[in-house]
């Protein structure tokens, strides 16, 4: 039981995508990020502060390759109100 746990956790941080191209993010309800020159000013500054909190342990890793820091880093930007759009968002969308 233990190990389908364990599995269901690494292909669920498997699926996540890597996180810092502003042209994949647009804001909650607006336009795409790379649209406006202050929305990508303000993404800059998120993905500044996002990206030292996903390097910590208490929420990520220091390992900047790994798929922890990577959910971390997305769930730190979902956070300051920038989300993840597009059809390929995460690798496993490509195969349906």
């Amino acid at each position: 039981m233990k190990i389908r746990y364990l599995a269901a956790a690494v292909l669920g941080l498997a699926c996540v995508s890597a996180a810092e191209s502003p042209k994949n993010y647009s804001v909650y309800a607006g336009p795409d990020v790379v649209s406006d020159p202050i929305l990508v000013d303000v993404y800059g500054r998120a993905v500044m502060k996002c990206s030292a909190e996903a390097a910590t342990p208490p929420r990520g890793t220091p390992y900047t390759t790994s798929y922890y820091y990577n959910a971390a880093l997305r769930s730190c930007l979902s956070r300051h109100g920038f989300t993840d759009k597009g059809a390929f968002a995460y690798p496993a969308n490509s195969l349906f």
